[in-house]
């Protein structure tokens, strides 16, 4: 169950639980929708799976590097992905966000994947995210960025949805 510190979202999706949760899991789909528009996906490590982790940066147009680090909790196909994600550096090493400082260096996110009414090409998805160990005034600047958060996540759905459409 979430907090009340946490951030849900919902999308639903016209395709399969099984497309979508390989679109969420595997490296070679997930770097094609994954960062903002305009940014593009390198891995340097990609084992997404119970107990694995993986380790990527998406990188601006300008330049600007995000590095990102998930260590992968549940793996239950097609239903369930859950992992801790950390901002890093290219070592990966955690470090703050490079943009937003205050906010949170663990998130814990969760991805439950279920087909709507029984029919198999169409697929809810609900998106948890939720502090880990995080401050007072990381929390606050977690939730003053919902609005933000929600922004950037459908811009990310819409990319998901034209890539499972695609394919």
């Amino acid at each position: 169950m979430a907090s009340k510190n946490s951030f849900t979202l919902s999308h639903n999706f016209n395709a399969s639980p099984e497309k979508v949760f390989e679109a969420w899991t595997n490296p070679d789909q997930l770097k094609r929708w994954i960062a903002p528009q305009g940014y593009s996906v390198i891995y340097s490590k990609g084992d997404i799976k119970a107990g694995g982790e993986s380790h990527y940066c998406i990188v601006s147009k300008s330049g600007l590097e995000i590095w990102i680090k998930k260590f992968f909790k549940d793996f239950i196909p097609p239903a369930k992905l859950s992992y801790t994600q950390v901002y890093s550096n290219e070592q990966g090493g955690i470090e703050p966000h490079p943009t937003i400082r205050e906010f949170p260096l663990e998130i814990f996110t969760t991805v439950m994947i279920d087909e709507i009414d029984g029919k198999d090409d169409k697929t809810t998805l609900d998106l948890t995210w939720e502090p880990v160990n995080a401050s007072a005034e990381q929390i606050t600047r977690f939730i003053d960025e919902t609005f933000a958060l929600s922004q950037e996540w459908g811009g990310l759905f819409s990319q998901l949805e034209d890539f499972l459409s695609s394919r």
